[in-house]
């Protein structure tokens, strides 16, 4: 059978069995024991009876002082107690399941795009607590990468919503961890991801010349393809903030490079964990769009955000990130702000200003702001349309700031 034959015929993951053909001296947890035996009792007796010999039979070949018959049997069972009571493999395979476990848990969590960013928060907290508990049982070098890569993931994901629920020290502080982490793991793709946290972080700051710092250090390392599409769009941010908007469209035609080849070469952080972890094209149009905004170009920036909201409004509904979402239906208002189309602007900002308090976040209010912003200046603020659509922006902002963010 295949993997995923296999994988079906027994009811488990499918990198469970392939686990077990790239490690074939791994010992399987008693649940998987348990599965196995049910599967080997389903079979013929005839197969089974040749599975049987042929155990035997393998394990007297590598055995040359063994005998046929009754010797190799009583060899053969005296070895099999005495490796299901050896405490070394029993560890073993008990952190095998247990990091395949947080392995799958973190890809769920990445994914969660409905769920609060607290949520979100202390289950990243969660799952790299239990890593690094692990990481002080653990005696493989290979189980210890896996276990930074959790960690990193984890730290990364704290680090992300933190942001989110304006704790921005504490956010700073997780990324450059997180980076740490990666480069534990020797994963260039998460150590790419983490840097380019930090310069959205340093962006959001105002410090575009940091992040940009940052932007070097990670092209020095990050992989081909969508790893470094992600971070030119963000480096896109920094270089509006300068008012560099020839930067700005340089970048972004190298990032069309990227793209090709992201196309023909699929990241595996992106694809095996995705989520929060991918950069999908929606995200990287509403990066060129708050970019474009950065230099008050309405009509790039137009393009640009209606193309970010399509593509995440063509997602099934449960799997649609209202955050994302909503961020970029503000940028279409502050672009047709720019444009000097005030109905448009005010319709698209319908739907935000009747967010539920507990769904906005930092990144909303940052955005909302600068719309706010705009039309405190002219030709809006003799426009008494306009002024209605400020005062409803305003109290957007006054009621998000007067509670905590979740």
């Amino acid at each position: 059978m295949t993997n995923e034959g296999f994988a079906g015929w027994l009811g488990i993951a499918v990198r469970t069995v392939a686990y077990w053909h790239s490690r074939p001296d791994t010992v399987p947890g008693k649940l998987n024991q348990e599965i196995l035996t049910a599967a080997l009792n389903r079979v013929s007796e005839a197969a089974r009876d040749d599975f049987l010999r042929s155990a035997v039979y393998a394990v007297g070949e590598s055995d040359a002082a063994s005998s046929a018959g009754t010797a190799v049997v009583d060899i053969v069972s005296d070895a099999t107690e005495s490796v299901a009571e050896d405490p070394l493999l029993t560890l073993g395979s008990a952190i095998d399941e247990s990091i395949e476990s947080l392995q799958e848990e973190m890809v769920l969590l990445a994914g969660s795009s409905g769920m609060t960013a607290f949520d979100v928060f202390t289950g990243a907290r969660h799952l790299r607590n239990e890593a690094r508990k692990l990481v002080e049982r653990t005696r493989r070098p290979g189980d210890l990468a896996d276990l930074y890569v959790i960690v990193g993931q984890g730290t990364a994901l704290m680090a992300s919503t933190a942001f989110d629920l304006g704790h921005w020290n504490e956010s700073t502080a997780l990324a450059r961890a997180s980076t740490q982490y990666a480069d534990l793991a020797g994963d260039a793709s998460l150590k790419a991801w983490t840097y380019g946290l930090r310069m959205t972080l340093a962006n959001w700051r105002n410090e575009p010349d940091a992040a940009l710092t940052y932007f070097a250090r990670a092209m020095r390392e990050a992989p081909k393809g969508e790893p470094r599409l992600r971070l030119r769009y963000i480096a896109s941010r920094s270089h509006a903030l300068l008012a560099d908007a020839g930067s700005v469209a340089r970048v972004l035609d190298a990032a069309q490079r990227d793209r090709e080849v992201a196309a023909s070469s699929p990241d595996g952080l992106s694809r095996l964990v995705g989520g929060e972890f991918a950069f999908g094209a929606a995200r990287a149009a509403a990066c060129a769009a708050a970019a474009w905004l950065d230099l008050g170009n309405g009509e790039q920036a137009a393009k640009y955000a209606h193309e970010a909201l399509r593509l995440h409004e063509t997602l099934p509904a449960p799997r649609q990130p209202y955050s994302q979402i909503n961020g970029a239906r503000i940028d279409v208002a502050t672009a047709y702000l720019h444009m000097g189309e005030r109905d448009a602007a005010a319709d698209a900002l319908h739907g935000v200003l009747e967010l539920p308090a507990h769904k906005r976040n930092v990144s909303l209010t940052g955005r909302l702001a600068k719309a706010g912003r705009l039309l405190t200046k002219e030709p809006w603020a003799s426009d008494p349309e306009a002024q209605r659509l400020a005062e409803g922006v305003s109290v957007w902002l006054a009621e998000t700031s007067a509670r905590p963010l979740s």
